[in-house]
Formats: structure tokens, sequence, C-alpha cells
């Protein structure tokens, strides 16, 4: 069999095999009442998925930066039937207090059955050329809130989803396995350390026989709000590159109750890059004209260099980087 008929043949495997899996399986419902904490709950993802509990009867705790639009979700999902729910504004970037979350669970419910770890800062521009990037401080906030809060609520967690056989998903992207743009170098690498811990924490939760459960999420691009914005001038085809934020935030509640070790959504997209990168021996170079700018020279380094000088102050408003770059504010 040739390369290219196997790697045609394995992702048409993998795309029937979700096709029977959506179609043909049943996918039990969350029992009411369910006590779910979700980190990063204030906008996209988290906030839909909030909603989607909501709609289920559960009991949320949601966790984020802004108070003011914890609130605004919390109405949201009151309306929308949650049973109760109570709002922990929290900076992640303080790894030792950020265990405050599921203190703040247990006072309000007594149990967590659901721990969902969405929360992310997203440093964006070309790392050689960004230079706030390279200060040491910086580097160590962002895997502060992107890597090591979540192992510290994931430890303060797990005592109580053992009393609960409870489950962890934790947002991970097709960054921590594929380098797919080099202006996300940060991200990649906090994601790369998040596939490598909580893959281990999987394997030695089955060791010891537990009974908590871990979903790692392999998403992909997902459209959502700030993410439209981006590529707005830009004519990609979405509809076959990007998720929505209802079928990540779905997949994501099915965790709860199906369990499966990765949850990779948007499926073809995804299946596709993984497939890429172990295959094909130009990938870089693939994606190095994938994202050069239209009409520039070379490989298009200095014009995504320019491009993105040009773009902070927009991209810092779009919070693309979620208020954690605030004291590292590059000059365009």
């Amino acid at each position: 069999m040739t390369m290219k008929k196997y790697v045609l043949g394995a992702t048409a495997v993998c795309l029937l095999s979700v096709l029977v899996y959506r179609n043909v399986s049943t996918i039990p419902d969350i029992p009411g009442g369910t006590v779910i904490l979700i980190c990063g709950a204030s906008s996209g993802i988290g906030e839909e998925l909030a909603y989607q509990a909501a709609e289920k009867g559960a009991n949320l705790v949601l966790a984020a930066r802004s108070e003011d639009k914890l609130l605004r979700v919390q109405e949201e999902a009151l309306k929308r039937g949650a049973g109760a729910v109570e709002i922990v504004p929290a900076d992640f970037s303080d790894v030792a207090g950020s265990g405050v979350v599921v203190e703040k669970t247990l006072e309000k419910f007594g149990k967590l059955d659901y721990l969902v770890l969405n929360h992310a800062g997203l440093p964006f521009g070309p790392f050689l050329a960004a230079e706030y990037m390279h200060d040491p401080a910086f580097i160590e906030k962002i895997m502060k809130v992107n890597f090591l809060s979540h192992i510290e609520i994931a430890l303060k967690a797990l005592p109580h989803l053992e009393g609960s056989s409870g489950h962890i998903y934790v947002t991970s992207s097709t960054f921590g396995e594929v380098p797919i743009n080099y202006a996300m170098s940060l991200y990649c690498t906090s994601k790369h350390a998040l596939n490598g811990f909580f893959y281990s924490l999987q394997q030695e939760l089955l060791a010891k026989e537990s009974s908590v459960s871990v979903t790692v999420g392999a998403l992909g691009l997902i459209w959502t709000p700030d993410i439209a914005s981006v590529f707005e001038n830009d004519p990609i085809p979405k509809d076959v590159i990007a998720g929505t934020m209802e079928g990540a935030a779905r997949g994501m509640l099915d965790s709860y109750t199906t369990r499966p070790r990765t949850l990779t959504y948007p499926v073809f997209a995804n299946v596709f890059m993984r497939l890429l990168w172990y295959f094909n021996p130009y990938f870089h170079e693939m994606m190095i004209s994938q994202n050069k700018p239209r009409g520039s020279e070379g490989n298009g380094y200095d014009a995504n260099v320019a491009d993105w000088k040009e773009k902070t102050e927009i991209a810092s408003k779009r919070r693309f980087m979620q208020g954690y770059q605030k004291d590292h504010q590059p000059s365009a």
C-alpha cells in the first residue's frame, strides 16, 4: 500500500468511526443537579458550555477573571434552567491561590461531579520578533495560567471527585500536537505540557483503579467571536476547517457521561493535520506557505511581523491574550 493510500484510508476510517458514534450511539443525559465547575466560563466555549449544562438542570460554579462577565453568564444560565449558579472571580496566574475555585464549589454544594479546565491566555505573535515574550516573567505567567494552575486545581479536586466517581475535562488543542502556526509558539508550548501531564495522569488513575476519569480535548479552530473578528477579512473555508462553539461545548458536556480519553473536534481538520504532521516531510514548508500574507516576498516572515505589530492594539482590545499581557504590553 502506498503512503498516499494509507493516509486516505486512515482518514476514512477515522471519519467513519465518528459518524457511527454520533448517529448510532446513544449518549446518556447528565442527571439534574450534577455539580459542574467550569474554569474559563466568562466567554467563548466555556460560556456556551455553561448554557448547555444549565439547560440540563446542572448546578454550576463559574470561574474566570472578570466578575462582570461572570455575572452576565450567571444570569443567563439561571434563565436557562440551572439549579443554582455560583461565580468565583479568579486570576489563574496565582497558581497557589487557584485552588480556591474548588473550595468555593464545596462550600456551596458540598460535592463536585465534573471539573472543566478550560481557561487559557493566548499570546500571539512571531516569538523571535516579539521581544516582550522573551521576558522570563511573561513566559512564566503564561505557563502558570495555561498549565500549572490546571495541575493545582486538579489536585485539589481529585479527592472530592473520587467520592462522586467524577470526571475531569481539560481543554487542550491541536496546537498541543502539531505546530500549525509559528506565531503561537508559547501557546503550543503550554498545550504540549498539558497533554504530557494529563495523559500521564489518565494512565496513573487507571493504574490505581481510581473512579475518576480524564478527557483531554484536542480542539482545533473554533469559531468564537474573537476568532471570527481575527479572520473577518480572510476567505478561509470555515465550514471545513473550523468548529462551532455549540459543537465544542456539546462534546465537552457529552464527555461527562461517555468519558472518552480524547475529544477531537472538529474531527476532519484535526485528523487531517495529524496525518500531515506524521507523514508529510514538508509539513513546515506547507504551514509557512499557508500563513504567508498575500503578495509578500520570500516566506512572508517580515510581512507577518509587520502585520502583527500593526494589529497589536486591535488584538489587545479583542482580548486575544485575555488580559494576562497587561504588564508586558508590546510597542507597535
